[in-house]
C-alpha cells in the first residue's frame, strides 16, 4: 500500500451527546466511519417508554482516513472534535484494522447486557476459536472472580464477554 491509499483507523472524541451528530456529519462527507451503540429503554415522567441508541464509548467516534488528511476532516467539523492522542507515542491514536473488525464484530453480535466494560487488565493473549466469535483475539482476565474474555480497543477501552474457557486458544 502507498501512503496515499493507506487509511488508519482514528478516535475521535467529541462533547456528550453529540456522537450521532459527528457520524452523521462524517457520513456527508463519504468518510467511513463507525459509533459503537446500543439500545436502552428510557420511562419518561408521563409512563411513555421509548427505546433510544446511545453510545457503548460515550463521546468518542472512529474514522477511518489517510493520515494526511485527518486533521483536516476534525477541522472542518462543525462540533468540538478532537483526535484521541495516544499516550505512548504522543501521536493520533490509531486502532489498528484487525482490532477495530474485531471489536464491530463483536459489538455487532453481542447485546449490551453480556458486554461489561472494564478497565484494561494484562492476561493471557487469546484467540476465540469456535462459536460465532471464532478468529476474534483478546486476552483472559478474572472480573469479579470469575474468568472472562476481554477484547481491547487500543488504550481506549476494553469489554469483557463470558465464553466457556474451551472456546479460547492460548495464542
Amino acid at each position: 500500500m502507498t501512503m496515499e491509499t493507506e487509511k488508519n483507523w482514528y478516535v475521535l472524541k467529541t462533547r456528550p451527546r453529540q456522537e450521532k451528530s459527528v457520524r452523521r456529519l462524517l457520513e456527508e462527507y463519504g468518510i467511513r466511519n463507525y459509533l459503537p451503540t446500543r439500545t436502552e429503554e428510557h420511562v419518561y415522567v408521563n409512563h411513555r417508554k421509548k427505546k433510544i441508541e446511545v453510545p457503548l464509548i460515550p463521546s468518542t467516534c472512529f474514522m477511518q482516513t489517510a493520515p494526511d488528511n485527518r486533521f483536516a476532516i476534525v477541522n472542518s467539523l462543525k462540533y468540538k472534535t478532537e483526535l484521541v492522542t495516544d499516550r505512548f507515542t504522543k501521536s493520533s491514536m490509531i486502532v489498528p484494522d484487525r482490532q477495530m473488525e474485531d471489536f464491530m464484530r463483536v459489538v455487532a453480535l453481542t447485546s449490551a447486557d453480556q458486554m461489561v466494560p472494564v478497565p484494561l487488565v494484562e492476561g493471557d493473549r487469546v484467540v476465540v476459536v469456535e462459536g460465532e466469535f471464532a478468529g476474534v483475539e483478546g486476552v483472559v482476565a478474572k472480573i469479579n472472580g470469575r474468568k472472562r474474555f476481554v477484547i481491547t480497543l487500543s488504550n481506549l477501552t476494553a469489554y469483557a464477554l463470558h465464553l466457556p474457557v474451551s472456546s479460547l486458544k492460548k495464542i
